[in-house]
């Protein structure tokens, strides 16, 4: 299993939004530096919380200050853009990351940027549709391209600079239907679970058992392996190791308050529950906690999560942290430190960690 972090980002907007940046510059060389595998970085354009409008920027500077880790748009909300100038983008932000790029893409679900935009919610997936159509095609091809479409319409088109990568990584989120996980199923491209997707829901979004599902229609649909589809897929959750669940209760509550009431005052609560006549004030830190579930507690607390979330949902390929601004920057590094010295080797390599176990009580003579 890969590891990596996801980050909206979130900031409280009360804060320091230039001091902010630094910080997530930061985050990304400090995953690097405790070995995780990639980082993905959101865009948003309203709201006052989620505060980076271009990722590629974002990209572009920590691509400068790593060497390793891969890097992703998480995503680009292709309802706003012109699909060829996204495919442009991207493609010599892959040369400048050398090769580090995942090209990730989505219909953008956050309601006040939709209003922004004055985008009709029922058009986000046929624009995003479209837009990966001729992005795929851009990106995989050079030769001239025409397209007429309902959305967007050219003649003799074709990047001048092409990817880096022969086969550029191309990931799409999903999160109140399948559709875009029967996408990725077909299209052997990476899924992405958002993270207060349910577990198991019953509520107004499928849960991660729906997503595994619609991955494996598409799969069939595809003629791709389910098992290399499943590899592929990441799914985000709330993690933070401590020294204990309590404390890592306490550390977070104020925080954690802060950010949820934010998504609740979007309308977004909505999407994390389970009973649709539950109220929003019933979604406390330890419901979403026990019952999203997030990873959260001792490292062993969080192996036992992690092992419950892959049996439950048949198995996925990735888990990405999602990065929050609940505690301070020392306590968030010190949560990555302890994920990946304690938690990591026991999803790679485990036959290692357990001769490890045994050289070690032989030496004590145990």
């Amino acid at each position: 299993m890969r590891f990596g972090l996801f980050t909206m980002p979130e900031h409280p907007p009360h804060e320091n939004w230039t001091l902010s940046y630094d910080r997530d510059i930061e985050r990304i060389v400090l995953a690097e530096k405790l070995g995780f595998h990639d980082f993905w970085i959101g865009e948003h354009h309203t709201g006052g919380y989620e505060n980076v409008p271009v990722p590629e920027y974002m990209i572009a500077k920590a691509a400068g200050l790593t060497s390793r880790i891969r890097l992703g748009t998480g995503v680009v909300n292709l309802p706003y853009h012109d699909p060829f100038l996204v495919a442009e983008r991207l493609a010599f932000l892959d040369h400048l990351t050398h090769g580090r790029l995942d090209y990730g893409f989505g219909g953008g679900g956050l309601p006040s940027d939709r209003a922004l935009f004055a985008l009709d919610a029922a058009e986000a997936k046929p624009r995003t549709d479209e837009a990966l159509e001729i992005i795929t095609h851009l990106l995989t091809s050079r030769e001239p391209f025409s397209y007429e479409g309902r959305f967007n319409r050219f003649t003799n088109r074709r990047l001048q600079v092409p990817p880096l990568q022969k086969n550029p990584p191309i990931a799409v989120a999903g999160l109140t239907g399948t559709h875009n996980f029967e996408l990725c199923g077909r299209n052997n491209w990476k899924a992405l679970s958002v993270y207060f997707t349910p577990l198991v829901g019953g509520g107004a979004v499928p849960d991660l058992r729906d997503h595994a599902a619609a991955l494996m229609r598409g799969a069939a649909e595809g003629g791709q392996s389910p098992e290399a589809v499943r590899d592929k897929w990441a799914i985000v959750r709330e993690v933070y190791v401590s020294h204990s669940r309590d404390q890592a209760i306490a550390e977070l509550r104020e925080g954690v308050k802060t950010s949820y009431d934010y998504l609740k005052g979007l309308g977004l609560g909505v999407l994390m529950k389970k009973d649709m006549a539950m109220p929003d004030e019933e979604l406390t830190f330890e419901w979403m906690a026990d019952e999203i579930p997030w990873i959260i507690g001792s490292p062993a607390d969080c192996i036992r999560q992690i092992h419950e979330l892959r049996e439950e949902t048949g198995g996925f390929g990735s888990l990405l942290i999602n990065v929050r601004d609940w505690t301070t920057s020392d306590l968030f590094a010190r949560s990555l430190e302890l994920f990946a010295r304690y938690v990591v080797p026991q999803f790679n390599g485990q036959n290692d960690m357990s001769l490890r176990r045994q050289l070690a009580d032989e030496a004590l003579g145990r």
